[in-house]
């Protein structure tokens, strides 16, 4: 049996034989190893002839052979959101476009996600419910795209960054907007603590939201299990949700020093999103008619370029996003390598890191228990981490959902 082959309904137990995997536990390709598969989930990871023997059919266990190809867990896009392409500028804009028109475009970014090795997706303010509408559409095999887990709107105070489709404010009605965002079946919450570098007349550092707002929020997220991403660059916009419990900081184009000791003191994570701030077809490309825009991407490309050592220097735990620019995850891998990462480093930062963050040790990772969740790449990460751009083929749950001809395929998502 060949990966070209589409599989529907529960299939066999499987054996996944290529050149060598990438297990997102060791931090190391191992060669002449393979996977096993029951029932969308890792059962082993080893040699085939310890793992199935060579009475493989008669055992009931297909071999799927994958050639000369590198196995790696399911990318994992920490931050990103649905509808929203940043190259068409003015992201607000987007944001509250009718609910038809935002779905619409939804579909193929959602396309253009799984296409790029992202099996699961961690999506950070949308309106209309749409990410929790694509987010239950994909689990019933309706849609074609990666396992979301999704926030709902985000909460910012009126006229923030992020708040164009109305602000909240105020410790009550933070409380309650967590409530509501929480019974609807979020399965995280976003804040805005910063303005952004996508919003004109924003500051970068200052905090939208008080420490005693922001320990509301977080002491409200808590009582649903649910854990708080605070979008923030740099200053008191991040001392203070970190002070008061956030999970996560999103972004941190602007961390100082202060910024980055507080945030390693308190084991908080980091989501770095470079893409859309240096790749040409970003926010430059979106928002060049907009001179403030720009001067603010230029002003913390300059802070990105001259701090992230204290990023790399630090035991801050770092995953990473692509912020809509859908189908570009890899470059988030290549710019930490060009950065001092290691194309390990880089490459458990797309997985594994992920998962952790998401706080689900299934996700990212290829071992005993972990979902069968993994990309086929064409050549070897670890030599080359442009590697990641050479998606052959992409499986979830252990089953086909990107051919090697491009064909996609939904499948029901396991719980």
């Amino acid at each position: 049996m060949t990966d070209t082959e589409s599989d529907q309904g529960t299939p066999a137990p499987r054996f996944f034989r290529a050149r060598a995997v990438f297990d997102g536990v060791s931090g190391k390709l191992i060669d002449g190893v393979g996977l096993l598969v029951e029932n969308g989930r890792v059962t082993a990871v080893g040699p085939e002839n310890e793992l199935v023997g060579a009475a493989a059919a008669s055992a009931g266990v297909e071999i799927v052979d994958l050639g000369d190809a590198f196995v790696v867990p399911g990318f994992v896009d920490s931050h990103t959101h649905v509808t929203i392409r940043p190259g068409e500028g003015n992201q607000h804009w987007q944001l509250v476009q009718p609910a038809v028109w935002q779905t619409i475009r939804g579909v193929e970014n959602l396309r253009r996600m799984l296409r790029s090795g992202v099996t699961t997706a961690r999506t950070m303010t949308e309106e209309h419910d749409i990410d929790f509408e694509f987010r239950d559409a994909i689990a019933r095999g309706e849609v074609v795209g990666p396992r979301l887990l999704v926030s709902g709107p985000g909460m910012s105070p009126p006229g923030g960054h992020g708040s164009a489709a109305g602000g909240v404010a105020g410790v009550g009605p933070l409380r309650e907007g967590v409530q509501k965002r929480a019974e609807r079946g979020a399965n995280h919450i976003k804040i805005f603590t910063t303005g952004g570098v996508s919003s004109a007349g924003t500051s970068l550092g200052e905090s939208n939201y008080s420490a005693e707002e922001i320990a509301a929020i977080v002491d409200e997220a808590a009582k649903y299990g649910l854990t708080v991403g605070a979008h923030a660059h740099g200053g008191p916009g991040v001392d203070l949700p970190v002070e008061n419990g956030i999970h996560t900081i999103e972004h941190g184009a602007l961390l100082t020093d202060q910024n980055v000791a507080r945030m390693d003191a308190a084991g908080t994570w980091l989501v770095l999103t470079h893409t859309i701030l240096f790749h040409p077809e970003g926010i430059e490309q979106g928002d060049a008619a907009e001179p403030s825009i720009i001067a603010k991407v230029m002003e913390a490309r300059a802070s990105v370029e001259a701090g992230i050592h204290r990023i790399l220097e630090s035991r801050i735990p770092v995953a990473l996003g692509t912020d809509s620019m859908h189908g570009y995850l890899g470059f988030e891998a290549e710019w930490l390598v060009a950065h001092g990462w290691t194309p390990s480093e880089a490459l458990l930062a797309l997985t594994r890191n992920g998962g952790r963050l998401l706080e689900d040790e299934t996700t990212g990772t290829l071992a005993s228990g972990s979902r069968a969740d993994f990309v086929v790449l064409g050549a070897d990460p670890l030599a080359d981490i442009r590697a990641v751009y050479d998606v052959v083929s992409v499986y979830r749950d252990g089953r086909l959902v990107v051919a090697p001809d491009g064909t996609l395929t939904a499948i029901a998502v396991q719980p």
